[in-house]
């Protein structure tokens, strides 16, 4: 059996392999575009306006940008109502272009651990 000495680290370039993964997925939107007729789309709704998670989602949409995902921005602030947020995504849910979802919801999760109600 070999020791923890004995064992080598193999060094990765994180970097070029996310370029790599992300050529093979724009190469899959634009086939998916051509034979289809269709691109992904991805909803990103933001509640609140918390700085990481505005980085985070702005991440995700420059992601998609780049492989040619087309992104539905809903921004929320943070005391919106139930009853609007619903709405939203009742409006989303309605869209053909839209394909999938993200949710940051980190201003509303903190107001659920003070005891307070969504809107």
């Amino acid at each position: 059996m070999a020791s923890p000495s004995d064992q080598k680290a193999t060094i990765i370039d994180g970097k070029a392999i996310a370029q790599t993964i992300r050529s093979e997925i724009a190469d899959e939107v634009g086939l998916l575009s051509q034979k289809y007729d269709k691109v992904p789309g991805l909803a990103v709704v933001i509640v609140g306006h918390m700085k990481d998670s505005q980085s985070y989602v702005n991440m995700k949409r420059k992601a998609c940008a780049e492989v040619g995902i087309k992104s539905f921005d809903i921004d929320l602030p943070e005391q919106v109502s139930e009853t609007h947020l619903i709405s939203k995504v009742h409006v989303l849910n309605a869209m053909l272009d839209v394909h999938g979802w993200y949710f940051s919801l980190a201003s509303a999760a903190k107001a659920y651990k003070r005891g307070e109600s969504f809107n």
